[in-house]
């Protein structure tokens, strides 16, 4: 398999992990929608290529540079969404794994599948740059609580999209 069809490979396998780890923390009164998507890259500046991507959804954004993307990816992908379905302070709906049997209950094995996961994407996007977009003026209900995050490399643009939506 050469490196573009291992990335295009990828790409599935991301979507598939991400699909599974949403509907794992689907509760019956919200869901939660993670994805991948790829762009290619136009002769438009980055912030004019988001606006035509994001313009279903809203009138204006904010791109915030990120330093770290490893780190930040890993706290985010920890903290606030891949695990949301386990107790939490600020929760009163969750499963409970009163006698840590199950492996996602374990914090180091979580934080090494997560790291591994990290690995395939970081690999697939190969970005340059990466940013978190803050949705602005919405042109409608678009979701109760979402991170954007944009990987741009020389040819295409990627975004990784989790959510939660009652």
């Amino acid at each position: 398999m050469n490196q573009h069809d291992k990335r295009i490979y990828n790409l599935g396998y991301i979507n598939g992990w991400l699909a599974n780890m949403a509907r794992i923390n689907d509760k019956t009164n919200h869901g939660y929608d993670f994805r991948l998507t790829k762009f290619e890259k136009t002769d438009q500046s980055l912030e004019e290529q988001l606006s035509v991507i994001f313009d279903p959804i809203c009138t204006s954004f904010n791109l915030e540079k990120i330093k770290n993307p490893r780190e930040y990816l890993i706290k985010s992908m920890l903290e606030y969404w891949f695990f949301e379905f386990q107790e939490k302070p600020f929760s009163n709906i969750f499963l409970s794994d009163r006698k840590n049997n199950f492996s996602l209950s374990d914090d180091d094995w979580k934080k090494e599948w997560v790291e591994e996961f990290l690995e395939v994407l970081l690999y697939t996007v190969s970005s340059d740059e990466t940013y978190h977009l803050t949705v602005g003026k919405t042109k409608g209900f678009y979701v109760c609580a979402s991170s954007e995050i944009i990987f741009v490399n020389k040819q295409e643009i990627f975004h990784l999209h989790f959510s939660v939506s009652d």
